[in-house]
């Protein structure tokens, strides 16, 4: 019998461990998650566990891009007719400062990692513009951007990631050092941004085009073309089609088609097409994976519908099939959203 128990201290032992890391995992994962109405000047709490509007909350005119500061106190929104980064404070959402950009145009807005300061990719500027959380003012000013609208850390997170509209490209930036590092030109107009897990592979879709591009993320070159046949009665060329992308796994990407109204699940080593979702979705525009969700072979992605203006929670298999969980009514045409921390996250 002695003999036995070390055995079953050590079977115990791993299976508190186990359940301590489950439930940290799911700790992590948000239950509220905020969504900018982009054409009604408001922005819509959602509550995630039972898919509905808590509330709607008015910001001002043509609001874009979105952020939670990691203590979960304040929430900075681009209110860009007001030429402005507001900031809320959290739960009441009460004004609490502003800070001046100048002219805006669909800037993205981000964390830094340090959770100090907020990145805005300033269109009209060329500048990805850095402000100061506690003081909420301009603090520095990343140049060379040429155009900035998508800013996004890279999985490695040293490095954010900017698709640039004048001169077409994408910029690398060291938030950290606060200073351009590369720029490199491509010879379309990129409007997203995923990578692979190494973050030696960029992605990345772009107008009047059925597919998503990959770039090499150190030579620039852009290596392939991931590209799709659009659906029965619904292919004839046009503008608008692959918008939002992202790497769900290690191999596969989410891509939203907005002007098709499809979703597709995208195997980038095969480059095989592994499922497409058309139930519920109209005009995707902005696909973000919920934090945590990724174990036990399924993840869990938010879709912004601009079109019906609804969000819509989507689950994918470990075999790339993807399934809506629901839609839920918010704003008129959602895109940019922004995840509140659980408190055990």
């Amino acid at each position: 019998m002695n003999a036995q128990k070390p055995k079953i201290v050590m079977l115990v032992s791993a299976l508190l461990v186990g359940l301590a890391v489950e439930s940290r995992s799911a700790d992590s994962i948000p239950h509220e998650v905020f969504v900018v109405n982009t054409q009604d000047g408001s922005v819509s709490l959602v509550d995630l566990d039972a898919m509905k509007e808590v509330k709607r909350f008015p910001v001002g005119p043509r609001p874009y891009g979105i952020a939670v500061t990691k203590d979960r106190q304040t929430v900075a929104v681009g209110v860009e007719d007001e030429e402005k980064v507001k900031f809320f404070s959290l739960p009441d959402f009460k004004l609490k400062g502003e800070t001046h950009i100048g002219k805006m145009f669909n800037d993205h807005i981000i964390l830094t990692q340090d959770g100090r300061h907020i990145l805005v990719a300033n269109f009209y500027s060329d500048d990805v513009v850095g402000i100061d959380l506690q003081s909420m003012k301009e603090a520095f000013r990343i140049e060379g951007c040429s155009a900035p609208h998508v800013v996004k850390y890279g999985p490695l997170k040293k490095y954010a990631y900017v698709t640039c509209k004048k001169i077409t490209g994408i910029a690398i930036i060291d938030p950290e050092a606060r200073k351009l590092v590369k720029f490199h030109q491509v010879n379309v107009n990129p409007r997203s941004l995923t990578f692979s897990p190494d973050e030696s592979k960029v992605y990345f879709g772009s107008f009047w085009v059925n597919g998503f591009f990959e770039m090499d993320a150190n030579t620039g070159q852009v290596t392939r073309l991931f590209a799709f046949d659009p659906p029965q009665g619904n292919a004839a060329p046009q503008e608008v089609t692959y918008h939002g992308v992202e790497a769900v796994t290690d191999h596969i990407v989410l891509a939203a088609n907005e002007g098709r109204s499809h979703v597709d699940a995208v195997d980038v080593r095969t480059g095989k097409l592994l499922d497409r979702l058309t139930n519920e979705v109209s005009k995707p525009c902005c696909v973000e994976m919920v934090p945590g969700t990724n174990r036990d072979g399924t993840v869990r992605v938010l879709v912004s519908n601009i079109g019906e203006g609804t969000l819509q929670l989507v689950e994918m298999s470990n075999e790339g099939k993807l399934k809506s969980l629901g839609t839920v009514q918010v704003g008129k045409a959602p895109k940019r959203v922004a995840f509140v921390a659980s408190a055990g996250g």
